[in-house]
């Protein structure tokens, strides 16, 4: 087959577009750029990685897949299949397309993502032990980003090339899995502070870093309130308590966002002492 002979790529819509064969130069050209933008552009544990345990094999991240899209100048187009299954729970299926910036398909992927699967399916409660999460619907639009994420990883890889370099399948979060948070079994029980006054200190020095992902409030038998703050970590969900509305509203500020909290062990779980967001700077990684 000459290098110019004509080879037919067909649009999803169905228009047939003609375009030149890549020669062996520009095959060669394209696989050395993936190899440059690796070496000059990309960082580790933020465009790529590995993953503890499972060898010495790089994985795409998603920061890392926006750069190899946006250096070949693809266009990503998403389907997306919607299962609903028993018990609210439902399962996205994506097909990534890309083009160029003309229209001529270039390849697919496809990825899927359930609230079925473990980290999603179940929680912890405050002794620890594992239920069913009965607020599956906030996960819905979570699960559907992962999918997407999936299938644009999936669709980089296979229009660039760069399967020999990097995997995905090894991981589906946007960067290296952190080593999870180890709580002491035994820590001194410190009174919780009292409202209005944050600690300048945390006596115990107990942390737990992840995302603010749930709040809530109760009145109390005097007439006050206790407040609970959900803090979502590897190891799955930490429920902390106060009294302390400043801290309640500082959380409630946080929502979403990466935080550390300060807490000490109380007679009924957690307290918590202090909350301060985890700068982007502060991190080890790259969304």
């Amino acid at each position: 087959m000459a290098d110019n002979e004509q080879a037919v790529a067909v649009r999803e819509q169905g228009e047939i577009v003609r375009s030149e064969s890549l020669s062996l130069k520009q095959v060669t050209d394209r696989v050395n750029l993936v190899h440059e933008v690796l070496k000059k552009v990309m960082k580790i544990n933020t465009h790529y990685g590995t993953v503890p345990g499972c060898g010495a094999k790089m994985v795409l991240l998603k920061p890392g897949a926006d750069v190899l899209a946006m250096t070949f100048r693809l266009v990503p187009q998403f389907k997306v299949e919607r299962t609903d299954l028993e018990g609210g729970h439902r399962e996205f299926d994506v097909t990534c397309s890309m083009f160029t910036p003309g229209g001529e398909l270039l390849g697919q992927g496809v990825g899927s993502a359930s609230t079925m699967e473990k980290k999603y399916r179940y929680r912890k409660d405050r002794d620890g032990s594992r239920i069913e999460n009965e607020d599956i619907a906030d996960v819905y639009n979570t699960v559907l980003k992962i999918a997407k994420k999936r299938a644009h990883i999936d669709a980089t890889l296979t229009v660039t090339g760069a399967a020999d370099l990097f995997t995905q399948d090894l991981i589906d979060e946007d960067e290296p899995q952190r080593p999870p948070v180890k709580m002491p079994v035994e820590t001194p029980t410190t009174p919780a502070p009292k409202a209005g006054t944050p600690p300048a200190v945390n006596p115990a020095g107990q942390t737990i870093t992840g995302v603010v992902s749930k709040l809530a409030e109760k009145p109390t038998k005097t007439g006050g309130k206790k407040y609970g703050v959900c803090i979502a970590t590897n190891e799955g969900e930490q429920w902390a308590n106060t009294f302390d509305a400043t801290l309640h509203d500082a959380a409630k500020e946080l929502r979403g966002k990466m935080v550390t909290a300060f807490v000490t062990q109380g007679p009924y779980g957690l307290d918590l002492d202090g909350i301060k967001e985890v700068k982007e700077e502060q991190g080890t990684a790259a969304e």
